[in-house]
């Protein structure tokens, strides 16, 4: 029986590479052929996936949208598809999702599957920027045959904004290879020692870019105020991103530049997690968090913001903390208290140990393999 040929496209790298990358991995390979079509942006991951994919193919696609590239870059992957001839192609994020399904716009045979990562209509925008990406979803989810929300709160939002009828939509939670994060201890003792961080120093540390969506601004007076308090603290930013430089005036002007760290860019946060001893995701739109799942991995106590698909994996003084989005105060009084209370910490480690279970990866790609064999 012939392999069926899965198409990924992809504009976005970064939590969407990750995503991908787990569930390339960890596909059944005697079943599926998997093919990438992806942006510039990969160009430096290729290697990575090389092993999982039968072929790469790198089309220019930016996340802005600009009229003239954006119609080279859908010719090129209508191109590419007439020569792949794929059973499925599988669209992640927005950019992608617009590009794919204008490509195929006059091909209905092929089955087009389809995951914003998070509905850009739910960043922080105007109401009619809003209303616009909203509008263009639901134009593009006419010639969509399913579309894949990542959380309840996204497949919710997806209703509520009338995208689609239910019958085209599904909920297939993202998930995590656990089997990465086995060497805690060593990572710990290693990333500590890589950035002079001494034994009694307590670490806050937050995985991802340092961009809007993140609100790095936030954390970083969240972290002088508790810095106030506890001066024995250090605040690391796994990640980089366009407002690095605002973070480093800000810690500047505020005399705590010698308390941060800034990694740049990595590809193995499992050996940076572990060196922290609280992590935070203080996001202002989150369609579901990945990285929560990677801190309850490494046994962290977490405090999140309460917006998006995070209520739906942080359940409040339970397995974590929710604070108010884009507000300092609330941010730092929930990490003080974190601090000050030990035992409630460790608790909600605990209680995180179960819950996890359901985001290994393993069982999220059995769910989308469920969805390609009726493809």
């Amino acid at each position: 029986m012939a392999k069926k040929k899965i198409v990924h496209i992809a504009q976005s790298a970064g939590g969407v590479a990750e995503y991908l990358y787990m569930l390339l991995k960890n596909s059944n390979n005697n079943n599926y052929e998997n093919i990438l079509i992806v942006s510039k942006d990969y160009e430096n991951q290729i290697d990575r996936f090389k092993t999982y994919v039968s072929n790469i193919n790198i089309v220019p696609m930016t996340r802005e949208i600009e009229i003239k590239k954006d119609v080279k870059a859908i010719l090129k992957v209508r191109k590419l598809l007439k020569q792949i001839k794929p059973d499925i192609v599988y669209l992640h994020s927005s950019k992608a999702g617009a590009i794919g399904r204008i490509a195929l716009a006059f091909n209905f045979r092929i089955p087009v599957l389809y995951n914003a990562h998070g509905w850009y209509f739910n960043a922080t925008i105007s109401k009619k920027k809003k209303k616009f990406f909203a509008l263009i979803e639901k134009m593009l989810a006419l010639k969509t045959k399913m579309i894949i929300n990542i959380s309840k709160s996204e497949y919710d939002s997806a209703i509520k904004n009338k995208i689609a009828p239910e019958k085209k939509m599904c909920i297939i939670e993202n998930g995590i290879d656990f089997d990465k994060f086995k060497d805690n201890n060593k990572y710990r003792k290693e990333t500590r020692e890589k950035y002079n961080i001494k034994d009694e120093e307590i670490v806050i540390g937050v995985v991802g870019r340092l961009s809007e969506q993140k609100d790095p601004m936030t954390m970083i007076k969240a972290f002088k105020l508790v810095n106030d308090v506890k001066s024995n603290t250090k605040l690391m930013y796994v990640g980089s991103g366009n407002l690095e430089e605002d973070v480093k005036e800000y810690a500047k002007q505020a005399g705590i530049l010698d308390k941060i760290i800034i990694t740049g860019w990595v590809s193995n946060v499992e050996e940076y997690i572990p060196a922290v001893d609280i992590a935070v995701l203080p996001s202002k739109w989150e369609a579901f968090g990945l990285v929560l799942i990677e801190y309850m991995a490494c046994d962290k106590p977490i405090v999140a913001s309460d917006i998006g698909g995070i209520p739906d994996i942080i359940k409040d003084k339970e397995n974590g903390l929710l604070c108010k989005c884009n507000d300092y105060k609330d941010l730092s009084e929930k990490l003080l208290y974190l601090i000050n209370n030990n035992e409630i910490a460790y608790r909600m480690i605990e209680n995180n140990i179960d819950y996890r279970k359901k985001y290994d990866i393993k069982l999220v790609v059995k769910k989308y393999e469920e969805l390609f064999k009726g493809e």
